[in-house]
């Protein structure tokens, strides 16, 4: 078993990848405490970590807000966490930055924890990357509608299929909004001098 204390001291921005048991796995997740870091996914005997950037840490409140302005703008309800754990168990464990639920937030709002045997996924995952940790591909088990991949100034959205995940231009849960357009023009904002809340109102 691989201690927590060392992982921690990794630096920021820090990938590793170890063979590991599902046992393992969870004893390391578990070991973590209430802290988020360091960043774990589980698949094929596989433990990989990541260390967060500042860089990440910004992208990740960005992508989210815009999302919540959104969704409040239009008076929607939802269910929105970070961070969360999605299992399968035995077969594999991932940690998107944010998860919202749209068209089962009452399926799970107030639970303390997502149990994907009975509960319904998450309808968008957002992934922040900035170190190449992240694979479209580790999401197909747990079949989440979309995926929003951030890298840097472009979000892509990806939409599960039946033969995996394809990359779309709108999301469906947003059909009148070009949301990789709209975060552009947020980054554009912010890189200029706006705050993120104030980049985010002018551009919805």
């Amino acid at each position: 078993m691989i201690a927590i204390a060392p992982i921690k001291s990794l630096p920021d921005g820090s990938v590793a990848t170890i063979p590991m048991s599902w046992a393992e796995y969870q004893q390391l997740a578990a070991s973590r405490g209430a802290h988020s870091t360091p960043r774990l996914k589980f698949a094929n005997g596989y433990l990989t970590l990541k260390m967060p950037t500042f860089e990440h840490g910004q992208l990740d409140a960005i992508v989210a807000d815009l999302i919540v302005a959104i969704l409040n703008q239009q008076l929607r309800d939802y269910v929105r966490t970070t961070p969360v754990t999605l299992q399968i168990p035995e077969q594999a464990g991932i940690e998107p930055d944010h998860c919202f639920w749209l068209s089962n937030w009452a399926a799970v709002s107030g639970k303390s924890r997502i149990d994907l045997t009975t509960d319904p996924p998450p309808d968008i995952a957002v992934e922040v990357d900035v170190t190449n940790f992240t694979n479209i591909a580790d999401y197909e088990l747990f079949k989440v509608p979309e995926v929003w991949l951030i890298r840097g100034d472009v979000l892509a959205i990806f939409v599960v299929t039946s033969e995996g995940y394809i990359q779309t231009e709108s999301s469906q849960f947003f059909p009148d909004l070009t949301i990789p357009k709209l975060y552009q023009q947020v980054i554009t904002a912010v890189a200029e001098g706006a705050s993120p809340p104030r980049a985010i109102r002018s551009s919805i």
